[in-house]
């Protein structure tokens, strides 16, 4: 089978997160499982490019990339237009894993033009929350951009919210449940941890300072958090976007800034580090299709804390955390009732981490590969 993968950035593009190392675990276990695969994408990363040999397929990672140097807009290559219609001229089945992007409008003509499957992954991009910023224009894109070429697109869900998000616009779509995991490999820690983490009675938050990440949810929980625990400390990971300086105001509006840090972006081994040591994680975010750091906080037997705008429903079927209504009253309850009894919650997160390893997830994309290829 050989197979096409179309996203606008790659791995080692670590600024765009969790669907960067999603789409390079799931590449990478698929093509060990005997899958032909090449990556079209572009060099951006962030306000860089990539340092890597543009506009040819490299050979790494076990598959094919093609690292296109962007131009004019975000995600996008002139040459890319010119040379997507060779590059999958030979797959089998054209993965798409963007909805706003140029290139997934590219790789929607040109793989119709050849009558190739296209399997297409929103990424999250069709949540509810989502359309509160650029919503008509999104509209607008869907509408005429996407939706002419609805009956040829089998779709990719990461999660039964992903599966609501999708119907929501497209009621009669095909759609395949394909969970995102997490690498058991890169989440082991190979060096001794930071002082720092072990010596410090912490709660932990982990990915980009943004809005959708709504951290000043869990700022605003804090007074009521140390009220019962007055040395407790919340630490936020993560790079800025924007929303640095507005939650450092807010925490010293609410006067908990003595307890709260923001400790910036942090390697692989940092972060395993900091996500063990912690008493807990808590994942506020106003809409996620998997969110990645729950899985690497579980593997380190630290309980979790989503909000129900994530599919971590598990959490609490298997007594590993909380899956809550997004407010600050719910989370610092939840942080509390873990903190009673951390211990419980921790010796019950392998029996979730177990479903979401990359090489049983990658078994179940290739079959779905297989069955929609044959459709």
């Amino acid at each position: 089978m050989k197979l096409v993968v179309i996203i606008p950035y790659f791995y080692p593009a670590y600024i765009y997160g969790g669907p960067v190392f999603a789409s390079y675990h799931l590449s990478q276990k698929a093509a060990e499982n005997g899958v032909n695969i090449d990556i079209i994408t572009t060099n951006l990363n962030g306000n860089n490019k990539l340092d890597v040999v543009p506009n040819i397929f490299i050979n790494q990672f076990g598959f094919n990339v093609k690292y296109y140097n962007n131009s004019l807009l975000p995600f996008f290559s002139l040459r890319m237009i010119f040379g997507l219609y060779n590059d999958i001229k030979d797959a089998n089945i054209v993965h798409i894993q963007s909805i706003f992007s140029l290139s997934t409008l590219l790789a929607l003509i040109h793989s119709n033009l050849q009558k190739k499957t296209i399997f297409l992954s929103p990424r999250g991009s069709l949540s509810l929350w989502s359309f509160k910023h650029r919503g008509l224009m999104k509209k607008i894109w869907i509408k005429f951009l996407i939706k002419p070429f609805q009956k040829h697109i089998f779709w990719h869900a990461t999660s039964e919210k992903e599966i609501r998000d999708i119907q929501n616009f497209f009621p009669n779509s095909n759609i395949e449940l394909v969970s995102d995991g997490v690498s058991f490999e890169e989440s082991e820690i190979k060096d001794e941890c930071s002082k720092k983490w072990q010596n410090n009675f912490y709660i932990a938050c982990l990915g980009r300072l943004h809005k959708v990440k709504g951290y000043d949810l869990m700022i605003k929980a804090m007074p009521n958090i140390l009220k019962v625990h007055s040395n407790l400390k919340l630490f936020i990971a993560g790079s800025d976007e924007g929303e640095l300086d507005k939650l450092i105001d807010l925490s010293i509006k609410l006067n908990v800034q003595d307890s709260i840090e923001f400790v910036g972006q942090l390697n692989s081994d940092n972060k395993n580090c900091f996500l063990k040591y912690a008493q807990c994680l808590v994942m506020p975010s106003h809409t996620e299709n998997f969110g990645l750091v729950a899985a690497e906080a579980l593997f380190h037997n630290t309980p979790v804390i989503a909000s129900k705008n994530t599919p971590w429903e598990v959490l609490e079927t298997e007594h590993a955390g909380f899956h809550i209504i997004n407010t600050p009253q719910a989370i610092s309850q939840a942080v509390i009732t873990i903190l009673k009894d951390t211990e419980s919650y921790s010796k019950n997160t392998n029996r979730v981490v177990e479903q979401f390893s990359w090489s049983k997830i990658a078994k179940t994309y290739k079959s779905t590969l297989l069955k929609i290829s044959r459709l």
